[in-house]
């Protein structure tokens, strides 16, 4: 226990760190692609303006008069737009804007900054324009890229269309790849607790099936203890007496060897979770021969057994399993089905699945009791139960093999009084 404790903690913590260096290290490459990507715009748009600056080396900068057939225009939206600035922010030249005194000072523009002080830069923001109002409003979106060039800083800008937009976007390809480490992380860690659960449960269960077999098999081990000390303490006592107390001890003896069978049957369904076996079984034979064995026990109690059931009922399966389904459903009736006058056993085909139906007429159960009749151990008349040497886990193994089968088991009362357990089984 101890060991798998620190398995458990082991497994948890590395997980946790290889999560977080995975979720680290994906944001990181994630900003990583983005400013590459941004820095060879850049670059492609700084070599625009060592074209412009060569360009314009041999004119005079500082009048403001440009030979304007040096310079690109933008006669279409995709062009680059150049604006020259002057050290002190001055626009000198726009191929957008003929009256450059609208343009206003650039000095305090980021990318201008940056080409003063580090010696180019760049800013992706919106540019303003001239409303009909004469006051300026936010323009379309551009990237835009100064170089200094001794007195004069060259400006190279193009519109953050849709695709240079797509031409920035990041690769995803990365961030899908992280997206699925982490994805695969949650899926092992969701499973790593659904085993855990499942093995915390099969222990939760496995003891109580301890302590309530250690509780059931006191009463018979009491009783037998007692008789048998009786008939050793008066080794005179009378033969009919005698075999009366042997009897009794016969019979105490019996039920706990059904306790201990019907464990081992339990605790093998519970631990042996494979594929059913491929032997194809006939239910509909074994439920016949579980009539031939009860027809007796039925007469004696005027009950009449009707079976309403195909010809052949073909299941891929245990036998000795559907046998102990079939058998317990029936011994659960004749023992509890008070006044009953009938049970009656019904049998369908739905695609790939048998649907079992064993009704009767009797006293029926509480509907309070009938969501818990197929745990173990539970009993509603206690005192009665243990009377007819009933073990108190006949339709828990029902229930365990309809599901061993990828079927179902519930118990609902009949219409006109008693009670109806319906049973699902694959074929």
């Amino acid at each position: 226990m101890i060991r798998t404790r620190l398995t458990n903690k082991i497994f948890i913590a590395a997980t946790i760190i290889a999560s977080i260096f995975t979720l680290f290290f994906g944001i990181y490459e994630y900003r990583r692609e983005h400013a590459f990507r941004v820095d060879i715009l850049h670059s492609q748009l700084q070599l625009n303006n060592y074209r412009v600056a060569s360009r314009l080396s041999s004119q005079d900068v500082s009048g403001g008069t440009f030979s304007l057939s040096l310079l690109p225009h933008a006669d279409s939206d995709d062009a680059i737009r150049v604006t020259v600035v002057d050290t002190l922010g001055n626009v000198l030249y726009d191929t957008e804007e003929s009256d450059v005194r609208l343009l206003g000072n650039h000095l305090q523009r980021e990318e201008i900054e940056k080409a003063l002080h580090e010696g180019n830069g760049y800013a992706i923001k919106r540019s303003t324009s001239l409303l009909q109002d004469g006051h300026r409003g936010a323009g379309e979106k551009y990237f835009y890229s100064a170089t200094r060039f001794g007195d004069m800083i060259v400006r190279s800008s193009v519109p953050y269309s849709a695709e240079l937009t797509s031409s920035l976007e990041h690769d995803y390809t990365f961030v899908y790849y992280t997206a699925s480490i982490l994805a695969l992380i949650a899926i092992a860690m969701y499973f790593r607790y659904r085993y855990e659960h499942s093995e915390r449960e099969k222990q939760r269960i496995k003891r109580q099936l301890t302590e309530n077999a250690a509780h059931e098999l006191k009463t018979p081990a009491a009783t037998i203890e007692a008789y048998l000390e009786t008939l050793v303490s008066n080794p005179l006592m009378g033969e009919e007496r005698r075999r009366s107390f042997l009897e009794k001890c016969y019979a105490q003896s019996q039920r706990m060897s059904r306790l201990l069978a019907d464990m081992s049957t339990l605790t093998r369904l519970d631990e042996v979770r494979t594929d059913r076996p491929h032997n194809k079984i006939d239910a509909a034979v074994i439920l016949r021969q579980i009539q031939e064995e009860t027809a007796t026990q039925f007469r004696e109690q005027n009950m009449q057994l009707q079976m309403n059931i195909p010809d052949a009922l073909p299941i891929h399966g245990d036998a000795s399993l559907l046998y102990s389904l079939f058998r317990n459903i029936f011994n659960n009736t004749l023992a509890y089905a008070t006044d009953a006058t009938y049970f009656r056993v019904q049998a369908r085909a739905a695609g790939d699945r048998y649907s079992f139906t064993f009704a009767d007429n009797g006293v029926g159960v509480p509907a309070e009791h009938l969501p818990h009749i197929f745990e173990r151990f539970y009993r509603i008349d206690k005192g009665r139960s243990r009377r007819l040497g009933g073990t108190g886990l006949g339709l828990a193994i029902v229930k365990n093999i309809a599901l061993q089968y990828g079927g179902s088991a519930q118990a609902l009362p009949t219409p006109k009084g008693g009670l109806t357990i319906e049973i699902e089984l694959m074929a």
